[in-house]
């Protein structure tokens, strides 16, 4: 006996499966079309209250604009404008980077006890002590090669002795820091 299979005969698609899968991607995507509906209902109403609020705002700016700033109070703001400008470019100094690039000349043996800045010359007064006076010459050379430092006097020295006894050179150096 010999079996065979007639392929013909029968349909090998699952219609019944491919129905379900057909009606639950319509069901998703409905579900989807309601959700964004929604929102764009929500957002033409966030758009139609916005618009309400410029119209709004724009009545009062034109309202506003007929009383005019008397020029007395518009120099004052001027002037209060300026003091404030400078301010923030006398904060706006990078004050790490400084101290950064001062560490960096600082040799061995010398101690700099006070960095006074003068806003208005752009000049800096450093004062501190040194063991020698090679210990100072080297701190002043490496002032004068960083490239960073321009300017560099050394302003006064002085015999000094330290909290603990020990001897050594008082000094003030006047310099002017790059700004960057």
């Amino acid at each position: 006996m010999r079996l065979t299979i007639n392929l013909a005969t029968r349909i090998y698609i699952n219609k019944r499966q491919l129905n379900l899968f057909i009606g639950g991607a319509l069901l998703i995507l409905l579900i989807l079309l309601l959700f964004n509906t929604r929102n764009i209902a929500a957002d033409l109403g966030e758009i139609g209250r916005l618009n309400s609020g410029i119209t709004l705002l724009e009545g009062k700016s034109k309202s506003s604009k007929s009383a005019a700033v008397p020029e007395k109070e518009y120099q004052a703001l001027l002037e209060r404008i300026r003091f404030a400008n400078r301010i923030i470019e006398q904060k706006s100094y990078d004050w790490l980077q400084f101290l950064d690039r001062l560490e960096g000349v600082v040799p061995d043996r010398v101690s700099v006890s006070s960095v006074e800045p003068s806003p208005k010359s752009g000049e800096l007064k450093l004062t501190g002590i040194a063991l020698n006076f090679g210990a100072l010459r080297k701190f002043v050379e490496n002032l004068e090669g960083s490239g960073f430092f321009t300017d560099v006097y050394l302003v006064s020295q002085s015999d000094s002795q330290g909290p603990e006894g020990e001897k050594g050179i008082g000094f003030t150096i006047s310099c002017r820091a790059k700004r960057t």
